[in-house]
């Protein structure tokens, strides 16, 4: 449903509210031009800006914030005193238009920012099923896979790249242009400089890789000889007296066909920042 009396957001909300297809709070603000689709509910005080976009069944809390640019999926909910699409915290950002695009059943908690990007990707982006808990910051042009789940008062800089499955616990912080791996888990109150790899179970004090995240791969269906594979290729990569070219080459000679072992050499090839190592012990 569009959002375009030009009377009003008074008007606007009257009218979703009698098409029995919305249930806007009458302290709510939403300008003309917002697109709200079918059994969408907007709580007290909530404000939403003219060019935003909000699919079908979602939920936005008390005082929430949805800025320009805005593009929120079906069933997404985010709660009280929550930003999303906010100007990015970027001092060469020049006003230009870009977005902040949210996935399905997405769940925003409260006082979560989510800034939209630059010129530099036009976009941030956070995947499906995603769990960002309470005083996370996800700053400009950053891009989150699907089922992250990332824990309380995350620092996120700009341009992160988070692969699909990764859990992030809480009090961490991520410098800019980090990549983490699908499927990893990062332990509690990390500071993440270099890129982690697929799979990576990420102890702190001192900030290392401690082995496979089992649980995570079994709770996401890999098999035991997909984890096996895998741990054989972090011996070979982070144990073994090898130089990384070689490292590779091994493992791409060892485990031929193998896609979960692929996913690790093609992150490892790609890794611009340098990616963390593995425990001595």
């Amino acid at each position: 449903m569009t959002m375009s009396d030009d009377k009003g957001c008074s008007c606007c909300a009257t009218a979703a509210l009698a098409a029995g297809m919305t249930a806007i709070h009458p302290t709510a603000i939403i300008e003309p031009g917002a697109q709200l689709g079918v059994n969408v509910s907007v709580g007290p005080y909530a404000v939403i800006e003219r060019d935003v976009e909000i699919g079908d069944g979602s939920e936005i809390g008390p005082h929430a914030m949805i800025c320009n640019g805005s593009r929120l999926g079906p069933r997404c909910r985010v709660f009280q005193g929550a930003s999303v699409g906010q100007e990015p915290q970027d001092k060469k950002y020049a006003g230009e238009k870009t977005l902040a695009v949210i996935g399905e059943d997405t769940l925003i908690r409260e006082y979560v920012t989510v800034n939209r990007g630059t010129g530099a990707t036009g976009e941030t982006r956070i995947g499906k099923r995603g769990w960002i808990m309470a005083y996370c910051h996800i700053a400009h042009d950053c891009v989150v896979g699907d089922d992250a789940t990332i824990s309380n008062a995350l620092a996120m800089a700009g341009h992160v790249t988070v692969g699909n499955g990764v859990t992030i616990s809480g009090i961490v912080s991520i410098n800019q242009f980090v990549k983490i791996g699908d499927y990893a888990m990062v332990g509690a109150r990390a500071r993440v400089a270099s890129d982690i790899v697929p799979y990576a179970l990420v102890g702190t004090e001192p900030m290392r890789i401690a082995g496979i995240n089992k649980v995570g791969l079994e709770r996401r269906g890999f098999t035991g000889d997909q984890m096996s594979n895998i741990k054989k290729a972090y011996r070979i990569l982070f144990k073994d007296v090898l130089s990384l070219n070689d490292a590779l080459i091994k493992i791409d000679t060892d485990f031929p066909g193998d896609e979960s072992v692929k996913r690790l050499t093609d992150f490892v090839r790609g890794s611009e920042k340098g990616f963390l190592r593995m425990r001595d012990d």
